[in-house]
């Protein structure tokens, strides 16, 4: 990929990337990285800042304290008040939110564009500005602990996610999850909460994304006046890595449930790895579409499952998982129903799928990578997070990449990962009390 360099000033340098011609990247001095787009398709624009800090950044009696201080970020600053987005989001007829991941914290508003300065300001003195007051926190921790009922704990297909991974990673902080463990939740501090604060949001540890109708010039400057005098900070991350399994896992849990639910996890390579675009289509011909062969095989015509969903969960530090989650009609044994998952990806392995389906699936990936880029938000957060994990080129690349994956290749990849070896299985027994249904992936405020 030609990469164009060109040195404008002591402040700032400037990036050009071939299909990201529409972004102009900057680096301030202290480390911000910053991609600015000009979009006039509406008058409004999109600010994302991501911060490269969740729960793998995290440790026993700390877990989940990254989803903590996102909600904090919106409980007030030195010169803003608590709810000072949420207000102007509303004045303005925008929207504003955020998300805590495995690997970090991402806060985005979309915004009529005369509210573009005073977005950045308040992105800006969240950097180092929080108030933190314990008052505030104390009431803060009640809601994250409810949310973290609400998602894990009363909800069987929350709690299956939450036990896969406490399954799977025996030393990984991916173990339990960005929602973090109840006790942790209930007991770490207001000076815990501050202490990690000052140790991950500083500008040389994240990515701001500015889009939409908007002049470059006067939203870097814009930009460069709201978080220059931010100092960086020296981060050292001591991430423990995931150790080689050496057998298939198997744990039974119980919960409240309509069916007897099923969840497999296979480790993965790194998202970065070459494997993963391989690993996405294998993901796409199983799970995404009328043509899936999971849901076609499994659910229409042999009706073993109720419902069935998985695919590629990729990581940026360590091994991520290829997840397979199933509903299992009650006349199937847990057993049964894993031998006929473990089928159809025998037939991954052995090439038994039609071209068509692999064409199908190679579609459909490049449709998704392209609609995504349609929205200011979806694509502005993907430019923020390749961008800080250095992996813009993986991101530009992708859909010259997904092109050319052979069908030879997804054999390989399938027979790489899809090994005992690698699997872990939790298999959740309905028991009796109130069924609750709530969203897991992710931590949206």
């Amino acid at each position: 990929m030609r990469k164009l360099i060109i040195i404008f000033s002591v402040f700032f340098v400037f990036c050009a990337h071939s299909s990201f011609a529409s972004y102009k990247g900057f680096k301030l001095k202290n480390g911000l990285k910053v991609y600015i787009e000009e979009n006039h398709t509406l008058p409004i624009v999109n600010v994302t800042i991501l911060y490269k800090v969740g729960c793998i950044d995290e440790y026993n009696s700390i877990t989940g304290i990254s989803h903590m201080l996102e909600h904090m970020n919106f409980r007030g600053s030195k010169h803003f008040k608590d709810g000072f987005i949420d207000k102007l989001s509303t004045e303005f007829g925008g929207i504003d939110n955020a998300q805590t991941a495995f690997d970090y914290t991402v806060y985005f508003t979309t915004i009529n564009k005369k509210a573009l300065k005073e977005v950045l300001s308040f992105y800006a003195d969240n950097m180092n500005n929080l108030l933190l007051l314990k008052k505030r926190f104390l009431k803060e921790r009640s809601v994250v602990y409810q949310e973290r009922l609400w998602r894990i704990d009363n909800s069987a297909d929350g709690f299956l996610y939450y036990m896969l991974h406490n399954l799977a990673y025996l030393a990984s902080p991916y173990r339990w999850t960005p929602i973090g463990y109840s006790y942790d939740i209930r007991h770490y501090s207001i000076k815990d909460l501050r202490k990690y604060y000052k140790k991950y949001y500083a500008p040389n540890n994240a990515v701001l994304v500015i889009s939409g109708d908007i002049n470059t010039k006067d939203a870097f400057i814009l930009a460069k006046s709201s978080f220059s005098d931010k100092k960086p900070i020296n981060i050292t991350r001591n991430i423990t890595k995931e150790p080689n399994q050496t057998g298939r896992k198997v744990a039974y849990i119980k919960k409240p449930s309509s069916f007897k639910k099923i969840a497999i996890g296979f480790k993965i390579p790194l998202a970065k790895n070459r494997d993963s675009y391989a690993l996405d289509l294998i993901s796409y011909m199983l799970f995404y579409g009328k043509t899936a062969l999971m849901d076609k095989n499994l659910v229409k015509d042999k009706n073993i499952f109720a419902f069935i969903s998985g695919g590629n969960e990729g990581r940026m530090y360590d091994k991520g998982l290829f997840e397979i989650f199933g509903d299992i009609k009650n006349s199937i044994s847990f057993d049964e129903a894993r031998k006929y998952i473990i089928a159809e990806l025998n037939n991954i392995k052995k090439g038994k799928f039609s071209d068509e389906i692999f064409k199908t699936a190679k579609a459909k990936a490049l449709s998704d990578y392209f609609f995504s880029k349609e929205n200011l938000s979806s694509n502005n957060k993907n430019i923020a997070l390749y961008a800080a994990f250095n992996m813009l080129d993986y991101y530009e690349n992708y859909p010259k990449n997904i092109k050319t994956v052979t069908k030879k290749e997804v054999e390989a990849v399938a027979n790489e990962y899809f090994k005992e070896s690698r699997e872990s299985d939790c298999f959740l027994i309905p028991s009796e009390g109130k069924v609750v249904n709530g969203n897991f992936k992710g931590v949206l405020r």
